[in-house]
């Protein structure tokens, strides 16, 4: 093979390498991003004012129900009938009593959870956590919709990180390990619903 081509090859080559490594010192100078992200939604809890014992559950885990909607009959320990309405709209999330189960006031009998106030909550590792801001542009790609980008806004930087056993906290030694921030964004759904649980990527300008 003559010298030019495999010279010509080897500037192809290096061509390329320098194209690959100017993009990614471009990505990394403008952008931060993770796959640790899902969402979530203000949630109401649904309790009662006196012991009682539920009777029947008038509503399931996802159902959609209004202000003043049954959810749940009971009987107090002075033999009252009652129905339990939600204070609120909402889907219907966590349920935690049965028929026969003995309740006692502000007990968490249900979450109803606001739905239409979806956010994404992303965990940044520490060393990229102090490239955010609040008011930065952020994408965001959900699983449910796959090759669809929504668009949003930092709308809170967590003040702690998530280690549970944080090393300003413990006495002697510890494992160093890498920290993770959560960040809340803002996201413009559109039309679309997001559900709560799902799970999510998200990219910020910076």
């Amino acid at each position: 093979m003559p010298r030019w081509i495999l010279g010509v090859v080897a500037l192809i080559g290096v061509l390329i390498m320098g194209g690959i490594a100017g993009y990614d010192a471009y990505y990394q100078a403008n952008y931060v991003n993770t796959a640790y992200a899902y969402v979530t939604a203000p949630y109401d809890w649904v309790s009662i004012s006196s012991p009682a014992t539920v009777t029947g559950l008038m509503v399931h885990t996802g159902d959609r129900v209004k202000a003043g909607a049954a959810l749940m009959r009971v009987k107090t320990w002075q033999g009252q009938q009652k129905t339990i309405m939600a204070p609120t709209s909402g889907t219907v999330g966590s349920i935690g009593v049965a028929p026969g189960a003995s309740i006692q006031p502000k007990e968490d009998l249900m979450a109803l959870v606001q739905a239409g106030r979806s956010t994404v909550v992303a965990d940044f590792p520490e060393s990229q956590a102090h490239r955010i801001a609040r008011g930065q542009t952020v994408s965001v790609t959900l699983s449910a919709y796959p090759g669809t980008t929504f668009t949003g806004t930092v709308s809170h930087i967590g003040s702690v990180t998530l280690s549970v056993l944080s090393p300003l906290l413990q006495v002697g030694t510890f494992a160093k390990k890498r920290q993770w921030v959560p960040v809340t964004v803002q996201v413009d759904t559109g039309s679309n619903t997001f559900i709560p649980g799902e799970n999510a990527a998200v990219r910020i300008d910076v």
